[in-house]
C-alpha cells in the first residue's frame, strides 16, 4: 500500500528516460484492467427497478464551465486582459452559473450541490480546496525546478520525490488513527502548518541549494499531506447527511479534480509571468536568475495559501446531525431535535 504512491514518480521517470514520455499514460492501464475485473467479480448488483433520469444538460455544461475556466486561469498568467483569457473566464463563468442553476433544480443532479446547505460540510470542503491548491499546485513545480534549474534527469527527479511519497504513506494511517481520537481540526492545523513551513523553505531556494534541504522540505510536505488530507476528507463525508453520502462522494471527487486543475493552471501561469518579470536579459546568468526568482515567488504564494488554510482550519467543528429533508426541501429543523443535540 505504501509503495504504490511512492513508485509512481520513479516509474514515470524510468518510462521517460528509457522509452518516451507518452508511455507514462500506460502506467494506469493494468491497474484499470485489474480494477474492472475485480468490480465485475465482487461488486453486488444494484436495484435496476427504476432508472433515474440523466442530467443531460448538466453533463454538457460541466465540462464547458470547468475547462474554459481552467483555460482562462492558465492564460491569465500571461495577461489577464487578453482576448483568450477573457473568453475563457467569461464563457466558463456563464456556463458555471447555468450549471449551478440546473443542478439545484434537477431531481437527480450530476453533482449534488444541495449538500452545501450544511455549514459544516461547506467549511470542510472549502478548507480541503484551499489545501489542495497549495499542495498539488506546488507539487507540480518541484519537478520543474529540479530539472530546469538543478539539471536532474526525469529518473533522478522521480527518485528525489520518493521520500515525499513515503512520508505521505506514513502520515495517512497516522492521521486516520488520530482523527478517531481528536477530530479533524487539530490534524488539519498541524498538517497545513507543516506544509506551509515546507513551502516557505522552498521559497528561498537557489540554484546552489543542497539536495538535503530540498528533500527535507519534500518530507515535510508529504507528512503534512498525510496528516491533513485523510481527516479532512473523512470530516467532509461525516458532515454530509447520511442519505446523500453516496451522491456526495462523486461531488468531492469531481471537485478535487477541478480544483487541482485550477491550481496547476494558476500557479504555472503565475510562475511564467514571474519568470518573465524577473528576467532582465538573454544572458545565461540573467535567465537563471529569472528562473530562480520566479520559482521563489510561486512557492511563496503557495506557502501563503497553505498558511491561510492553516488559520482557516480553526473554524472547523464536529459535524452536527442534519435532517435530510432540511437539505432537500429547505425546511427548518425540528426545534425539539436541535435542543436535544
Amino acid at each position: 500500500m505504501l509503495l504504490a504512491p511512492a513508485l509512481g514518480p520513479v516509474l514515470s521517470g524510468w518510462f521517460i528516460e528509457s522509452l518516451s514520455w507518452h508511455w507514462i499514460f500506460l502506467i494506469n492501464l493494468p491497474i484499470g484492467i485489474a480494477a474492472f475485473i475485480l468490480c465485475i467479480k465482487f461488486l453486488p448488483d444494484t436495484d435496476r427497478g427504476r432508472t433515474p433520469a440523466l442530467d443531460l444538460l448538466g453533463m454538457i455544461l460541466a465540462p464547458i464551465a470547468f475547462s474554459m475556466l481552467a483555460y482562462g486561469v492558465s492564460e491569465g498568467g500571461t495577461s489577464w486582459t487578453s482576448a483568450t483569457t477573457l473568453t475563457g473566464v467569461i464563457v466558463g463563468g456563464v456556463a458555471l452559473i447555468m450549471f449551478i442553476i440546473v443542478e439545484l433544480r434537477h431531481q437527480n443532479p450530476l453533482l449534488e450541490l444541495r449538500v452545501f446547505k450544511s455549514s459544516d460540510f461547506s467549511r470542510g470542503i472549502i478548507l480541503a480546496w484551499v489545501s489542495q491548491v497549495a499542495l498539488f499546485g506546488a507539487m507540480i513545480l518541484i519537478p520543474l525546478y529540479l530539472q530546469q534549474i538543478k539539471g536532474y534527469t526525469a529518473l533522478e527527479t522521480g527518485l528525489i520525490l520518493l521520500p515525499q511519497a513515503l512520508a505521505s504513506g506514513v502520515g495517512m494511517p497516522l492521521g486516520g488513527r488520530l482523527f478517531d481520537k481528536i477530530g479533524a481540526r487539530p490534524l488539519a492545523f498541524v498538517g497545513l502548518g507543516i506544509i506551509s513551513g515546507a513551502l516557505f523553505i522552498l521559497s528561498s531556494i537557489t540554484a546552489e541549494t543542497g539536495l538535503g534541504l530540498i528533500i527535507t522540505a519534500l518530507v515535510m510536505m508529504g507528512l503534512g499531506m498525510g496528516l491533513s488530507m485523510m481527516p479532512l476528507n473523512t470530516h467532509v463525508l461525516n458532515a454530509a447527511p447520511r442519505k446523500l453520502v453516496g451522491r456526495v462522494t462523486p461531488l468531492t471527487a469531481a471537485a478535487q479534480q477541478v480544483v487541482v486543475s485550477f491550481a496547476v493552471a494558476g500557479l504555472t501561469g503565475f510562475l511564467t509571468s514571474r519568470i518573465a518579470d524577473n528576467t532582465t536579459s538573454t544572458e545565461p546568468t540573467a535567465i537563471v536568475h529569472g528562473l530562480v526568482a520566479g520559482f521563489n515567488d510561486t512557492f511563496f504564494l503557495a506557502a501563503c495559501i497553505a498558511l491561510f488554510g492553516c488559520l482557516l482550519s480553526l473554524i472547523l467543528r464536529k459535524p452536527k446531525p442534519m435532517q435530510e429533508e432540511e437539505l432537500q426541501n429547505g425546511d427548518k429543523p425540528d426545534p425539539a431535535m436541535m435542543m436535544g443535540h
